[in-house]
């Protein structure tokens, strides 16, 4: 006859483990430095890790409270409160992942709604780029060495910066032939619709190309959880399983009635304890 462990859910886990009240999260939050936490968090999927997390807090919510003194005698330094610490750590890390996978669909949602701005302005850009040297040009001739200054406004344009340098370069151009209200190149300009508030929408239009550019290009929602957060409670939990697994598992040698808690899915982060050396010095 074979046996299969139970399937547990944060939610079956939980109705049976109580949060922590504040004073006994205190009294169990890991002493070892963040950085030491964070590079052994790194070093696996936080999914692994809550693989392993729910299970054992399904075994450990099941057992304890059928726990005999004899069982406890076994299990020195194991405690209620380092269960509800352990199982609602790992519910944390739980939470912190879904918002994190949440705030990367945001991200990619974010950065293709920015793209597709982007992507308008450009065109507008360049429309409205194509009206404003059509309209300089007409009046080129009017004046020494202005076709030459309107080529190099001009430019090539290659991306939104490029355009929006050339459209701003033109615009200066323009302002200065306007600057001699007097001249024709500037009457004939005010006569085509190339007046103060014209200037302005090209103006606007630059600004815009822009901006949505500079949003397209590193278009980044940050979510309120970082990968450098997830390190940190991925090796916070490791610590506590580590802890909780040595108690368990020492007890379950001595008592086979004691569930043994074997990782799977975090197995090779690990090193087992289980084998302890009881060698004789040797003698001189």
């Amino acid at each position: 006859m074979t046996t299969s462990t139970p399937t547990y859910t944060w939610a079956s886990v939980l109705a049976m483990v109580p949060a922590p009240t504040q004073e006994e999260a205190d009294r169990y939050v890991s002493e070892h430095p963040n950085a030491d936490l964070m590079e052994r968090g790194s070093q696996i999927r936080s999914e692994k890790i809550l693989t392993d997390l729910v299970r054992f807090g399904g075994l450990l919510g099941e057992f304890w409270p059928k726990a005999t003194p004899a069982h406890k005698r076994h299990l020195l330094g194991f405690s209620e409160p380092l269960l509800k610490v352990f199982v609602h750590e790992g519910k944390k890390l739980a939470d912190m992942v879904a918002q994190f996978d949440g705030a990367a669909d945001a991200r990619e949602a974010s950065r293709a709604a920015a793209i597709a701005v982007a992507d308008q302005a450009y065109r507008e850009g360049m429309d409205e780029r194509e009206r404003l040297v059509t309209a300089l040009d007409g009046v080129s001739h009017l004046e020494p060495g202005l076709d030459e200054r309107i080529t190099r406004a001009t430019g090539r344009v290659t991306d939104f910066a490029t355009l929006a340098q050339s459209l701003t370069s033109l615009v200066k151009v323009a302002k200065d032939i306007r600057q001699n209200p007097m001249s024709k190149a500037a009457k004939q300009l005010e006569d085509g619709g190339l007046d103060a508030t014209q200037i302005m929408t090209f103006e606007d239009t630059a600004a815009k190309v822009k901006s949505t550019g500079e949003l397209a290009s590193g278009a980044r929602t940050k979510g309120q959880i970082t990968q450098a957060d997830l390190d940190l409670q991925d090796g916070m939990c490791l610590s506590l399983m580590d802890r909780v697994m040595k108690v368990f598992n020492r007890a379950h040698e001595r008592d086979p009635s004691i569930p043994r808690l074997t990782p799977i899915a975090t197995r090779r982060m690990f090193v087992s304890s289980r084998k302890r050396e009881t060698d004789v010095p040797t003698q001189g």
